[in-house]
């Protein structure tokens, strides 16, 4: 009983370890997010890393991260660039909702329109960044391919929300472990990423997290 329970392969040493991995990511994540231009890049890395960690194929952390980093920084700096447009757009939008006059009639109408179109930005980026993460296409086709599978795949992405909404409350709570809190929300969420990604995989060859990076 003694040599199970100290026994590394034991699966509790091996779930401590892969926390104590995200602790590290973590770290890595906010380090490399600084310049904050580079913040969807090393999002990105992250999510390469935790997507490896479903499949126990992960290899050491900031040897991994860092490789993902660079890999993926053109890509995902695109569309990290495109998120922080969509995100200006959104705000100036609801500033305006709220500010300009307008008939009451028309106000509701707008508004309506705008929070389904933010609904829908948020589900779509929801999905692109995992998906820059695990296959190679380009910002384009992740943004397309993510939006349907969040349509495909409803009940899990309501999952994801609510996963990401719980550890936005964290945070708004404890904002100095915000980093730990973003690193194990999107570790939670590749698990739910993962079971929807292997439905679209024929071929592992096709995706970027069948390399064993202890081996290299």
């Amino acid at each position: 009983m003694w040599q199970k329970l100290f026994d590394p392969e034991n699966r509790f040493w091996i779930f401590m370890n892969k926390i104590t991995d995200v602790f590290i990511l973590s770290v890595c994540w906010l380090l490399f997010s600084l310049p904050v231009i580079t913040c969807g890049a090393a999002t990105v890395a992250l999510f390469q890393f935790t997507l490896k960690q479903v499949d126990n194929t992960e290899g050491y952390v900031f040897r991994s991260f860092r490789r993902a980093f660079v890999q993926n920084f053109r890509q995902a700096t695109l569309l990290w660039l495109s998120f922080l447009a969509g995100c200006v757009f959104f705000v100036c939008d609801f500033r305006a909702l709220l500010f300009y006059h307008m008939p009451p009639l028309f106000r509701v109408i707008v508004f309506a329109v705008a929070v389904s179109l933010a609904f829908l930005f948020s589900v779509m980026f929801c999905y692109a960044f995992p998906v820059l993460a695990c296959f190679k296409v380009s910002v384009r086709k992740a943004l397309g391919n993510g939006l349907v599978m969040a349509f495909q795949h409803v009940g899990r992405t309501f999952c994801i929300l609510a996963v990401y909404m719980f550890f936005i409350w964290l945070a708004y709570l404890r904002p100095l472990f915000t980093p730990l809190f973003f690193a194990l929300a999107l570790f939670s969420a590749a698990y739910l990423f993962r079971r929807i990604f292997n439905g679209y995989l024929s071929d592992g060859r096709d995706t970027k997290n069948t390399e064993h990076d202890r081996n290299s």
